[in-house]
C-alpha cells in the first residue's frame, strides 16, 4: 500500500511537471508578447532585459499601418478554411469507406495514406511546382489548396476513421431500412453522430495549414497572396533584421489560431480520446 505521504510526493512531482512543461511551452509566446512592447533600443539592450522598461504600442501601430500583415492573415483564414473545408469533405468519405465497407487491405491503404503524409516535402515540392505550372496552379488560392488537400487529408483520415469505427452498426442499419442511400447515410447520419471527431479534425487541419510555411512559399509567390508565415518571414531589413516588426507581426499572427485553440481545446481533446476507445 502506498502511505498518504508517497501519494502527496508523487501528486507534488506530477504539478511539477506539468507547470515546467507550461513554463517551457509558453515562455517563447511570452517572450514575444514582451519584446512585442520594447522599443528597439530595449530589444537590443545588453544584459537581455525580459520586461520592458518603457513599454509602447508603437510597433503594433506600426505594423497595422505600415505592412501588409492584415492581408496575410486574411490571405491565410481564406487558405485555411478552404481546405479544411475541401479536406474533411474528401476524408469523410474515404474514412467511411475504410471503416464501414472494410475492403480487403482497407487497413493497409490507411497505412500508406499515413506514410505518404510523412513523405518529406522537399523530395516532392520540384515536381509539384513544374506540375503547378503547367496547370496555371501556381500563385493561386486553388494551387495551395490542392497542395494541402493532398498533405493533411492522411491525418484527417485517420482521426476520422479512428472515430467513425466506434459509432454503433445498428445506426447505418435503421438508416438502410428507412431507404436512406449511402451519401445521404454519410451526411445526416454519420457526420452529425461523429460530430466530436470531425470538429476535432477540422481544428487540427486549421492549425496545421495555418502553420505551414514550405509549400506555401513555393506555390504563392506574389507578395500580395502570401500567408501570414511567408510574409512575416520575408519582412525586409536592410542592415539587420528588424525584430521589433517581427515579434509583433509574429503575436498578431498567431493570436488567431491561439484563441480558436483555446476555445475549443476541449473539443479536440474529446474528439480525439473519444475515438481511442471502442
Amino acid at each position: 500500500m502506498i502511505s498518504d505521504r508517497g501519494r502527496q510526493a508523487r501528486a507534488i512531482a506530477q504539478y511539477a511537471l506539468v507547470l515546467a512543461l507550461v513554463v517551457i511551452f509558453f515562455f517563447p509566446v511570452v517572450w514575444i508578447f514582451l519584446t512585442s512592447l520594447k522599443p528597439g533600443g530595449e530589444i537590443y539592450a545588453w544584459p537581455p532585459r525580459f520586461l520592458p522598461q518603457a513599454p509602447t504600442l508603437d510597433n503594433y501601430v506600426r505594423v497595422l499601418t505600415g505592412s501588409l500583415l492584415g492581408r496575410y492573415i486574411l490571405n491565410s483564414m481564406i487558405v485555411s478554411s478552404l481546405s479544411m473545408v475541401t479536406i474533411i469533405f474528401f476524408a469523410s468519405l474515404a474514412a467511411y469507406g475504410i471503416a464501414r465497407i472494410g475492403f480487403p487491405g482497407s487497413n493497409l491503404v490507411l497505412v500508406l495514406f499515413i506514410a505518404m503524409a510523412m513523405f518529406p516535402q522537399l523530395a516532392v515540392v520540384p515536381s509539384l511546382f513544374t506540375w503547378f505550372r503547367d496547370l496555371g496552379l501556381i500563385n493561386t488560392f486553388a494551387g495551395i489548396v490542392i497542395a494541402y488537400t493532398g498533405l493533411f487529408t492522411p491525418l484527417a483520415l485517420w482521426i476520422l476513421t479512428t472515430y467513425f469505427r466506434t459509432i454503433p452498426l445498428e445506426l447505418e442499419e435503421s438508416a438502410r431500412m428507412d431507404g436512406c442511400g449511402v451519401l445521404r447515410m454519410i451526411w445526416q447520419i454519420i457526420i452529425p453522430v461523429a460530430r466530436p471527431g470531425v470538429l476535432a479534425a477540422a481544428l487540427i487541419v486549421i492549425i496545421q495549414t495555418w502553420n505551414e510555411f514550405f509549400l506555401a512559399l513555393v506555390i504563392l509567390a506574389r507578395n500580395h497572396l502570401r500567408t501570414a508565415t511567408v510574409g512575416i518571414a520575408l519582412y525586409p531589413g536592410e542592415y539587420a533584421f528588424p525584430w521589433d516588426l517581427i515579434t509583433t507581426a509574429t503575436f498578431l499572427a498567431i493570436t488567431p489560431i491561439f484563441v480558436l485553440t483555446l476555445v475549443f481545446q476541449r473539443h479536440i481533446i474529446g474528439g480525439l480520446t473519444s475515438g481511442s476507445f471502442r
